[in-house]
């Protein structure tokens, strides 16, 4: 009896103290991308996002919807609309309207947005067809979508759309012996999350414009409690994975010194004798000034380095991802001064910029997994600037 007792207070703990559990709802087939997030943005983008599941690393989908407060997102009454509104019911040529409550607003929303690292990197569709399409698709079946709801409220109508013929004057008159479409709509909205079933349940070849064209014929909105069995979710993803990594990376190592930028910068390069520097310059388009600026001359020649470190900073860690993006194809266009390019220099992608009329030559790189290097030489071809380059010795600066 004592074990007994023991037990019950133990599951009645659990479920007194345990949060609310997520709910598995389905799996992307073939999935591969690790952990993501699931955030939907019915108030908008730039902070407004809200978590509500996650992508296990295996592809299960779990959902679970938080409770919120409008009144923590200043542009929700923007974006919420009566129900007729929000559920996107407009041109209608005959509405038969049973139930409407026009005291709740309710906002659609939209899609779900695939995060990583804080970065938006894809989007997920639940839809009983088998491959990805938007909501025009002209193909029977079901998409879903999440509606938010400030109160309870139903909207149960019929809206017919009719078959428009030119008149007199080009009056248009309606042809209720030719019904082009019909849309249903079942909704019973709850205070808090919906979900609606979007179904397209019959198309049909009509005419338009002189043409037979396949249209929808007959529609449906209805409230459901859980996706359907058969529901595929299909996943659109965007983001370079590689290039994801680096931007999560960079930004949690430990930036260069100004002592370490003094103990390792060059007095010369070659024949070329160091005549300036600064640590720390204000660079233009990027505010991080974990950087040095080096200058060597000798005679008409003129090197002028800047070493960008982009490690502790995530906007410097996406300007060294750029350089990667921009170098990852090789090509060469001719401009009225020489040309521009991405070659390979000692297998080093390099963006190359030369004017053939002043002997002039802009080189910008990246190395050692962290610098960006951005370099201008006067009186000098692109292989003569690239020969100083070599001498400037990073791993140096890391050691």
């Amino acid at each position: 009896m004592k074990n007994k007792f023991i037990i019950l207070v133990t599951t009645l703990l659990v479920v007194i103290f345990s949060p609310c559990e997520a709910q598995n709802i389905g799996k992307i087939d073939n999935y591969t991308k690790g952990e993501l997030e699931i955030k939907v943005a019915p108030f908008g983008l730039d902070g407004n996002e809200i978590l509500v599941g996650k992508v296990l690393a295996d592809g299960t989908i779990q959902f679970n919807w938080p409770e919120i407060d409008l009144a923590d997102y200043e542009s929700s009454g923007f974006f919420m609309n009566h129900l007729k509104s929000a559920l996107w019911m407009i041109v209608c040529h005959d509405k038969k309207i049973e139930e409407n409550n026009e005291e709740i607003n309710a906002v659609n929303t939209k899609d779900l947005f695939l995060y990583k690292y804080g970065q938006n990197v894809g989007s997920l569709q639940p839809s009983t067809r088998k491959e990805f399409s938007d909501s025009d698709t002209l193909e029977t079946g079901s998409s879903f979508s999440w509606y938010y709801s400030d109160g309870d409220g139903k909207f149960k109508a019929v809206c017919t759309v009719y078959e428009e013929k030119g008149g007199p004057n080009d009056v248009y008159e309606i042809d209720k012996n030719n019904i082009q479409n019909t849309t249903t709509y079942d909704i019973d909205f709850k205070k808090g999350w919906n979900l609606v079933e979007y179904s397209l349940i019959e198309l049909k070849d009509q005419k338009r414009g002189g043409q037979l064209i396949s249209t929808k014929f007959k529609e449906k909105k209805a409230s459901i409690n859980q996706v359907t069995n058969n529901t595929n979710w299909h996943m659109k993803y965007w983001a370079n994975d590689e290039y994801l990594e680096i931007e999560h990376q960079l930004p949690k190592q430990t930036p260069i010194t100004k002592e370490q930028y003094k103990n390792w910068m060059p007095e010369k390069l070659g024949n070329s004798k160091r005549t300036v520097y600064e640590i720390g310059k204000k660079m233009e388009r990027i505010s991080s000034t974990d950087n040095i600026n080096l200058v060597f001359e000798k005679g008409a020649k003129k090197i002028d380095i800047t070493v960008l470190d982009c490690a502790g900073s995530k906007e410097s860690a996406q300007a060294y991802t750029m350089i990667l993006g921009m170098g990852s194809q090789e090509w060469k266009d001719d401009t009225d001064t020489g040309y521009q390019s991405v070659t390979k220099m000692d297998s080093v992608p390099v963006i190359l910029e030369y004017n053939e009329k002043e002997k002039a030559t802009t080189l910008s790189f990246n190395s050692n997994g962290r610098f960006s290097i951005h370099a201008q030489g006067s009186e000098m071809n692109p292989d003569e600037l690239w020969d100083y380059l070599k001498l400037l010795n990073l791993d140096k600066l890391i050691e």
